[in-house]
């Protein structure tokens, strides 16, 4: 009987949040596009940017032997999977391994998303490039293979100081750099 009247209630308030979300101010306009919300989860998260419920946040890290990066998870809250949450737990995943590509003064102040690219603002110790061509390739392959992980992501582009910079070590970056699959080790 209670199982009854559980399923009732659920029933009722499933048609009334159906019937308030009919109204006619509600219905498109013909020939106007309704706005589109564009959400920022990992390909791998089960769920939506707005839930609160916990999901697996991928981002990927140097390998200790230098030879690639490979894909980590951290539980959080789906509601707090963003582009550059993603770029900071990389950031600590890195810096805790015993050897770590990124040093201490490397910094990701913002990550935007434009169009299936996203430009992330890196502080000049970044574009400096200390370390040499490997941990270069190695710093981008992390942070292009963790932004790519997001479904509406494509390519990086690097900024520093609101402008792009078109490159880092030996590197072209004046196109968006897109994934680096060949260097993912499982």
């Amino acid at each position: 009987m209670k199982l009854r009247k559980q399923v009732l209630s659920i029933l009722c308030i499933g048609i009334l949040a159906f019937a308030a979300g009919c109204g006619p101010e509600q219905s498109p306009t013909p020939g106007k596009s309704e706005p589109v919300q564009e959400s920022k989860i990992n390909k791998d998260a089960e769920t939506t940017k707005t839930s609160n419920e916990k999901v697996k946040m991928v981002f990927y890290v140097p390998t200790e032997d230098g030879s690639g990066v490979k894909q980590k998870t951290v539980d959080t809250e789906a509601n707090k999977v963003t582009p550059k949450a993603a770029l900071l737990a990389m950031l600590e995943s890195d810096r805790a391994q015993q050897y770590p590509v990124f040093s201490k003064d490397v910094e990701i102040n913002s990550v935007t998303v434009k169009n299936g690219i996203a430009s992330v603002e890196v502080n000049k110790a970044f574009v400096a490039a200390k370390g040499g061509d490997l941990t270069v390739k190695l710093q981008m392959a992390a942070i292009v293979n963790t932004l790519t992980s997001f479904d509406n992501i494509n390519g990086v582009l690097f900024v520093s100081d609101g402008k792009k910079v078109d490159t880092i070590g030996g590197f072209d970056t004046s196109e968006p750099v897109k994934r680096m699959n060949d260097l993912i080790k499982k």
